[in-house]
């Protein structure tokens, strides 16, 4: 049995799209993928290299396990990438909630520089809707590989919802 790392999951979905290209590969007789640990088990005589691009063409990353697992390759990249831009969201959501909820549901007063003119409001919360869409734009990426690969996940689910509202 050989050990892979995977990268670039983000649920259920994607291990079954990496387990399904996998056991696709000549020479691989079982497969088995872990969300929780990004691993991938791999029982076969099949050559690491082909497994590997099997993993890459479902649009995946993929890396030979060793045994032991340097501090670097256990540590965490990616909560600290999610929690920055979870921040820069909310701190460009207070305002786009203030401008466009405020006056209508709490009363709040619209900044003076409004002037009553509602062109101006949609385009302060068109464009802060943007920045938001941008700074998330992970989610648009793998939703979108994923959506053309055949193999939608929760990111194609999160980037149409997203989309659909922005252009509503």
């Amino acid at each position: 049995m050989e050990r892979y790392k995977v990268s670039g999951m983000s649920c259920a979905a994607c291990a079954a799209a990496v387990e399904k290209a996998v056991k696709g590969v000549n020479g691989v007789s079982a497969c088995s993928v872990s969300l929780l640990t990004n691993s991938m088990n791999v029982e076969g005589d099949a050559d690491p290299k082909s497994i590997i691009s099997a993993v890459e063409k479902a649009g995946y990353g993929a890396s030979k396990d060793g045994q032991k697992e340097s501090a670097a390759a256990i540590k965490d990249d990616e909560t600290p990438k999610m929690i920055k831009r979870l921040v820069l969201s909310v701190c460009l959501l207070l305002p786009l909630m203030y401008v466009s909820m405020g006056h209508t549901m709490w009363g709040w007063p619209l900044p003076s520089f409004f002037g009553g003119n509602h062109v101006a409001v949609a385009l302060i919360e068109m464009i802060l809707a943007a920045a938001i869409m941008v700074i998330n734009q992970k989610f648009f990426v793998g939703g979108t590989k994923g959506l053309l690969r055949g193999a939608p996940n929760m990111d194609t689910l999160v980037a149409m919802g997203s989309a659909v509202s922005f252009l509503w």
